[in-house]
């Protein structure tokens, strides 16, 4: 029976790979023969039809770096707290909490980031709401990996810190934290990609159909790649399929890139460990 299983287990791990191979090649291979200077550095022309994507790579770029500065340091902090400190009873509460937010749809949280972020606090459509909106989003994969990372450590790491002397605080920041980077880098990274490939949020918080410049501050709205998609299907189909099509396989190659990039580092981090 129990070779039976596994026989199972292996044939449908095999088609989950397959499939996921299939559309990575289907994806590259009908979109990566659009790649040119002219793609990568034009702004979109003649109605989307013609151009390149440029202000869409600027706008993503914006959002990640501004949405880093938020959930990182929020993140590490929710997951140091659920790490060292959960016999106390609010803890209990956060990590509901986070669980909850990591089950949440994505439009979900678009249209809390427009009803808090654009309309309430003011925001307007801008690089500062979608950025806000999406550090909420990545807040569960952080704190996550920071807490799984900090409490896989060997309590020997941390008694011997309280051992020559340290205090709680010492032996988190300095010796704990220290020692669990690599896996809270691969956190970061799986929250970078999937920050860089969400539409939703960005779609009602964010971004504009066409940019005609770069973003003045975190105020402006921009163009992102994975709305830039949403709106050259939902506006012009057929017409416009090979500017999709590359977009999309850029697209693709960047979030490949970060998750190799997180696994890499992963793999270096469990083979210290």
């Amino acid at each position: 029976m129990d070779k039976f299983a596994k026989i199972i287990l292996k044939i449908l791990s095999y088609i989950v790979v397959i499939f996921v191979v299939f559309v990575i090649i289907e994806v590259l291979a009908n979109g990566v023969k659009y790649f040119s200077l002219d793609f990568f550095t034009k702004y979109p022309e003649n109605g989307m039809r013609q151009g390149g994507i440029f202000p869409a790579i600027v706008g993503s770029i914006y959002i990640i770096i501004t949405s880093v500065i938020f959930s990182v340091p929020l993140g590490i902090f929710t997951g140091i707290f659920l790490a060292e400190y959960k016999d106390k009873k609010i803890s209990k509460i956060v990590e509901l909490a986070v669980t909850g937010l990591s089950g949440m749809p994505s439009i979900v949280y678009g249209l809390f980031g427009y009803a808090m972020f654009s309309i309430a606090l003011g925001f307007g459509t801008s690089i500062l709401s979608a950025s806000l909106t999406l550090s909420i989003m990545t807040l569960p994969i952080i704190s996550n990996s920071t807490k799984e990372a900090m409490s896989s450590l060997p309590k020997e790491l941390k008694e011997s810190a309280y051992a020559l002397g340290a205090k709680r605080n010492e032996t988190i920041f300095k010796v704990l934290l220290k020692a669990s980077k690599s896996r809270i880098t691969t956190g970061v990274l799986l929250g970078l990609g999937r920050t860089l490939g969400e539409t939703a949020p960005v779609l009602v918080t964010g971004s504009v159909f066409y940019a005609t410049s770069m973003p003045k501050n975190i105020f402006s709205p921009v163009m992102t790649l994975p709305t830039h998609i949403y709106y050259l299907i939902s506006a012009y189909g057929k017409e416009s399929m090979w500017m999709t099509s590359g977009t999309a396989a850029f697209l693709l190659i960047l979030i490949l890139v970060i998750y190799l990039i997180a696994y890499k580092i992963g793999g270096i981090s469990n083979g210290n460990n």
